[in-house]
């Protein structure tokens, strides 16, 4: 761990969508799989490069402080791909 220099050992490896697939109850959700075979579905899938998710509440970004904005644009700056609301929200 580069934060606390802590050895971590790689306990289990499965795909991602195995892992959604037997996971998702626990975390109260649904689990819809969109094909590309639609424009819309296509679309979908492009623009989220394949996996995407709805939010359950909506979120008042405003209400977020200037550090956490502040620290984001940190990442952001530091070639991460990290999310961009302008860029990035529909």
């Amino acid at each position: 761990d580069k934060e606390t220099g802590g050895a971590l050992d790689k306990v289990e490896s499965k795909p991602l969508l195995e892992w959604f697939a037997e996971e998702y109850k626990k975390f109260g959700c649904t689990l819809e799989f969109v094909t590309n075979r639609s424009q819309e579905g296509s679309q979908f899938c492009r623009g989220f490069g394949g996996i995407g998710g709805t939010l359950r509440y909506q979120v008042d970004c405003s209400t977020f402080d200037e550090e956490q904005y502040e620290a984001y644009e940190d990442d952001a700056d530091s070639g991460s791909d990290a999310w961009d609301s302008d860029e990035d929200f529909i």
